[in-house]
């Protein structure tokens, strides 16, 4: 029972979330609602999530009030379903795709699947680029909570020249909430925008929802996420998606700068530097003469587990605090004040060379996680800044995904 004993060791502790699912361990939002007799399969009465006409069609009518005009579609894989299905849904209709700044790796899976042509822009380069019959991947906002500069008028721009316009908002569920929170792109009338209820909302791992502004466009988007969806639909994550809904329904802000203003003070006071992201949920933490990598394994072994952590710091997805709500924050600052930076930098081998792969095609694209954005993709040469920045990545602990599948693929050629 090693899962079972690890998930139990954490819950002992007092593991305190400074990361994603929203429900930040169950102390936010109404997921106490949820039984785990709900845990019910497509019986008479509960409808079907792939042609939805009941209950389920009930709910998706609930989550397509969020922006009038869009149709809505839960879903229980998360937003990469949304992603494969997207792509799919629109490479008949356009010549190409355009993939502005950096991606989730669920992206290229779609394009490298659909096998369509593609090319890479900087969001600051759009406007000036042809984008008639092309679709656009924006990823909004991004992982560290970020926006994207003059989104708004990339997306009226390029619809005006027939471009179809995909919006991964994984990060951005919340987006709208209150005031002082970034819009989403449905406000700029994006055609395909995905969410991750999960993430930020108060609801189960896997929790998202695909938002469609044209009927037709909905029913082949419909078509593929029956391809790559689960045909055996969790209702428990379907139910925790209707209330995290009314969760942002009826969520009001004042608690929430009330205690992120206490917390931000809190750790100034103690000699962090915080930089508050465009998406007041997101801050990143630094400290004087400690590395993010440091500061990041501190953080752990005081039981606080923190989103990410980069070259650029310590990423924390902040509570979305409410009336009622069971957040330990006063526990968070009793471990905070307590905090030891006695411990060695997470170092792996300091000499490790890997410069083989330098002119090797990659096997495997390789994605640090998080965020899940690729370093390399598969079918391209590794270059000597591209091992450069893995050595220094891999120096740090921090998780690639086909790294070794590589190293396994070229080591082997070059010992021989």
């Amino acid at each position: 029972m090693r899962l079972m004993n690890k998930l139990n060791e954490l819950r002992k502790d007092g593991a305190l979330s400074m990361h994603v699912p929203g429900h930040k361990n169950m102390t936010l939002g109404n997921l106490s609602l949820l039984d785990w007799k709900d845990d019910m399969t497509e019986i008479t009465g509960l409808d079907d999530l792939h042609s939805p006409e009941g209950i389920l069609f009930e709910l998706n009518e609930f989550l397509s009030g969020k922006y009038p005009g869009y149709h809505a579609q839960a879903m229980v894989n998360g937003t990469t379903t949304g992603i494969l299905s997207a792509v799919y849904a629109v490479k008949d209709k356009v010549d190409g795709f355009m993939v502005i700044d950096d991606a989730h790796k669920s992206v290229y899976h779609g394009l490298n699947l659909t096998g369509a042509s593609f090319e890479q822009k900087s969001a600051g380069d759009v406007l000036n680029s042809s984008v008639q019959n092309k679709a656009l991947i924006i990823t909004y906002p991004t992982y560290s909570g970020r926006g994207v500069d003059n989104l708004e008028a990339i997306i009226k721009e390029a619809r005006a020249a027939g471009a179809i316009i995909i919006v991964d908002e994984a990060h951005g569920a919340h987006n709208d909430i209150a005031p002082g929170f970034l819009p989403s792109a449905m406000t700029f009338n994006a055609d395909i925008v995905v969410q991750s209820y999960h993430k930020m909302l108060p609801a189960l791992t896997g929790a998202s929802v695909v938002f469609t502004n044209d009927r037709s466009l909905h029913r082949d988007m419909m078509k593929y996420i029956d391809y790559f969806e689960t045909s055996s639909p969790s209702y428990l994550i379907l139910a925790s998606i209707e209330l995290a809904h009314q969760f942002y329904n009826d969520y009001t802000s004042e608690e929430f700068y009330k205690e992120r203003s206490a917390l931000i003070d809190y750790l100034k006071a103690l000699d962090f530097t915080v930089h508050e992201s465009e998406d007041p949920a997101k801050i990143i933490l630094n400290k004087k003469d400690v590395s993010p990598y440091r500061l990041f394994k501190s953080l752990n072994g005081a039981d606080v587990y923190s989103e990410m952590v980069t070259d650029e710091g310590v990423l924390w997805c902040l509570p979305l605090f409410h009336p009622g709500h069971s957040y330990p924050l006063s526990l968070l600052f009793e471990r905070l004040e307590k905090l030891s930076f006695n411990v060695p930098d997470p170092l792996e081998s300091k000499g490790e060379n890997l410069s083989f792969l330098i002119g090797k095609e990659a096997v495997r694209a390789v994605v640090p996680y998080p965020p899940g954005v690729p370093i390399i993709h598969a079918g391209e040469h590794f270059t000597h800044d591209i091992v450069k920045t893995i050595i220094h990545k891999r120096y740090y602990h921090v998780k690639m995904e086909g790294i070794e599948d590589n190293i396994e693929c070229y080591k082997v050629e070059d010992d021989t």
